[in-house]
């Protein structure tokens, strides 16, 4: 099965009101299995964000077993599948023009951020996936602070209480990091010719990548 399919198939097992909705929001009204993880960090590059998503869950459901968390797969796969919610429908494919290095002028592939819902990171996918489901107190907890210490918080001390109610929080934090940055690659930004920069002008159409 495509990582998609595994995706879905095991957000079909679980049995709780409003998933029909979330799984109708992340393949129809977002680009959940379309976007980036990031523009120029890992899995910059289409379907990134899903591809992220699902190393997240795989380490979090072996640290789970290996360091006996207690955390369910329902819960695992919601937290994982779900952290980087607020990720979607922010990256808009684009086509730029640069000079290179040797003063020749091209087209290059990226991404433009624009955040019609700026509510932050791990709090925005809390939110956002509370428009369709009820999370529970531990999915909301691994959710919000699954960027570990360096998560934005006007009261420092927050992470250490938040890690004293789910000590998981530092499963899914380190689950995040290795993935990036041992399973995940950053790809170099696609270059073309300046005339498809001035074709997509006119048309609209971007080229595969």
């Amino acid at each position: 099965m495509s990582i998609k399919q595994i995706i879905l198939s095991r957000l079909h097992s679980i049995e709780r009101e409003g998933m029909s909705d979330l799984i109708h929001f992340l393949t129809s009204e977002s680009d959940y299995f379309k976007a980036p993880a990031s523009i120029k960090g890992h899995c910059n590059y289409p379907h990134g964000l899903a591809i992220h998503s699902h190393n997240v869950v795989e380490l979090l459901l072996q640290k789970n077993n290996q360091y006996h968390l207690g955390l369910s797969k329902e819960t695992i796969y919601l937290a994982g599948y779900l952290h980087d919610l607020c990720k979607t429908n922010i990256f808009y494919p684009t086509l730029k023009i640069r000079y290179n290095h040797k003063n020749e002028k091209e087209c290059y592939f990226t991404y433009e951020c624009l955040d019609d819902v700026p509510l932050g990171h791990g709090e925005k996918s809390v939110i956002l996936a509370q428009q369709y489901i009820k999370l529970t107190l531990e999915e909301i907890l691994l959710i919000r602070w699954h960027t570990g210490p360096q998560t934005p918080c006007e009261n420092p001390y927050r992470y250490d209480q938040a890690l004293e109610k789910c000590p998981a929080i530092k499963a899914i934090f380190t689950a995040d990091e290795e993935a990036a940055t041992f399973l995940e690659t950053i790809k170099p930004t696609p270059v073309f010719q300046p005339s498809v920069f001035y074709a997509w002008k006119k048309t609209g159409v971007l080229p595969k990548i």
